[in-house]
């Protein structure tokens, strides 16, 4: 339900009002243009423009009025600036130093003794069986 919601609302944001009811207008043209003559020609009518139902002229002007300029800002407010979203000073970190690596082994702690940093044999043992 919350993705519908939040669907819907997407759409009546980018103006998918308009295009719900252009699309249902342009369905009622077709089938009462298409009864009258034929698919074809009902189809022809329907799009080209020239033939706009009430509803088609009921939506072009809805759209006019909503795309109209923007409101007047009043006068004080014209001038101001969120200086809290401007960045500052760039932060400059410091590059990373390469340093050697040191093993240390404690053969009393570790149960495989001397064998702590060493590569096993190549090529690998084969099984004896």
């Amino acid at each position: 339900m919350r993705i519908v919601i939040a669907v819907l609302g997407c759409l009546h944001l980018c103006g998918g009002q308009w295009g719900t009811l252009q699309v249902v207008a342009w369905s009622k043209m077709l089938v009462d243009y298409s009864a009258q003559d034929g698919i074809v020609q009902g189809a022809s009518k329907t799009f080209d423009g020239a033939h706009p139902c009430c509803m088609c002229k009921a939506i072009a002007e809805g759209k006019k009025q909503e795309s109209k300029g923007p409101e007047k800002v009043p006068v004080g407010a014209q001038n101001l600036v969120l200086k809290d979203c401007l960045p500052g000073k760039a932060v400059v970190l410091p590059l990373p130093v390469a340093c050697d690596v040191v093993l240390v082994s404690f053969p009393d702690l570790d149960s495989r003794g001397a064998r702590v940093g060493y590569c096993p044999p190549l090529p690998p043992p084969r099984n004896a069986a």
